[in-house]
């Protein structure tokens, strides 16, 4: 299947599922005259949904918002059947993605790479037949009448050798073909990369989380930075002291070309019960001002030096938290052997209210330690 029609052997297990999928609806179980999906489901299979693996495919696009002459779908791969509906799983070439979806036309008769003599078939525009037909038109006469009897002659095999009365051409010039587009599988391969594990579709809560394994993956990322940079540690639930709420928050990275490369779960802290003078005091932050950004590139396309963009991972989870603030265990994450007890912070945690103060605290004793010092207009700048 993946050979005939030339498919990456990355999706070998969407090869596999369509070959079990198929077997299991037309092959007799031995010693009886019924298939496997007869006698798990008591009746007999539906054939017409079938398609041929590999197939080019086009998807209904769903980007929003879209205009009314922008293109309504994208092109894909027929990779097999949805378990759960009466989706099919196709490969979006646009999005790099392997999706399900019930909005997509499957040209199993697509073009093959053939010989100057081999038999091909042209499928007729508005027909459901494969055969195919050939128009013939006379030369136009003085009453410039249509013949009703003009006959049609049906044919499948393409000539190799025409009339050259019959060609539209000057000899004397060469004819320009226009070059089918080839697929680059290799490259589509280093596309889709990671994007072929992940989850293209973002959860709503929790619950919906739990049930999607790339997700679950994303948590305990998320949980494996806690572990990191020591943010937290379980303590009994203090008697008098407000314990705040944590919540996940779900979120789809994309890369460049805007396509979904991650799955980003991030666990933050309900600041908004937060007291102030009890759980935080001071809060402000100064960020970078959009006129020292531009003067910044401006100088830098001056001057022609090489701009770096850096990320600090887990940036907020790098800063000693100094009130005593205490969280409850993430849903989904709790401790069996002490469900009653919650985490003290030790770093500060997103959500909290001081902890872009806290964040920008620590960058800047970085800094300092580092040889840099402060900008003269701009706080955030340094040099």
């Amino acid at each position: 299947m993946l050979h005939a029609k030339n498919i990456p052997l990355i999706f070998w297990a969407e090869a596999i599922n369509t070959a079990c999928h198929i077997h299991n609806r037309i092959n007799l179980r031995p010693g009886t005259k019924n298939t496997n999906y007869e006698i798990w489901r008591g009746r007999k299979p539906n054939f017409q949904y079938f398609h041929i693996f590999g197939s080019l495919c086009y998807i209904l696009a769903d980007r929003e918002p879209r205009q009314k002459f922008d293109v309504k779908s994208d092109e894909g791969i027929f990779l097999g059947y949805s378990r759960n509906s009466r989706a099919l799983r196709v490969f979006n070439k646009q999005t790099k993605v392997v999706m399900e979806s019930m909005n997509v036309k499957v040209l199993d008769q697509g073009l093959e790479t053939c010989e100057d003599d081999a038999d091909v078939s042209t499928p007729v525009i508005n027909s459901s037949t494969d055969n195919t037909t050939e128009v013939t038109t006379d030369e136009p006469g003085d009453n410039n009448s249509y013949d009703d009897n003009h006959s049609i002659q049906p044919t499948s095999r393409i000539q190799k050798n025409h009339p050259v009365d019959n060609i539209i051409t000057q000899l004397d010039q060469g004819m320009t073909m226009r070059k089918k587009e080839s697929v680059d599988y290799k490259k589509m391969v280093g596309l889709i990369g990671e994007s072929y594990f992940i989850s293209k579709v973002e959860p709503k809560n929790v619950d919906e989380e739990l049930k999607d394994e790339h997700w679950i993956s994303a948590m305990q990322e998320e949980l494996v930075q806690f572990q990191k940079n020591d943010v937290w540690e379980l303590v009994p639930k203090p008697k008098y002291h407000d314990i705040i709420g944590t919540k996940w928050i779900f979120k789809n990275k994309s890369d460049e070309l805007g396509f979904v490369s991650r799955n980003k779960g991030r666990l933050v802290a309900q600041g908004y019960s937060q007291v102030e003078g009890v759980d935080f005091e001071e809060t402000f932050a100064p960020v970078a001002k959009l006129e020292a950004i531009r003067l910044l590139l401006s100088l830098a396309c001056l001057m022609k030096f090489k701009l770096f963009l850096m990320d600090v991972k887990s940036a907020f989870l790098n800063r000693v938290v100094e009130e005593e603030v205490y969280v409850e265990q993430p849903k989904g994450f709790v401790d069996n052997s002490c469900p009653q007890h919650v985490y003290r912070l030790k770093k500060a945690l997103y959500g909290l209210k001081q902890a872009p103060r806290a964040w920008y605290e620590r960058l800047t004793k970085f800094l300092f330690a580092n040889g840099y010092t402060h900008g003269g207009t701009d706080k955030i700048l340094f040099h």
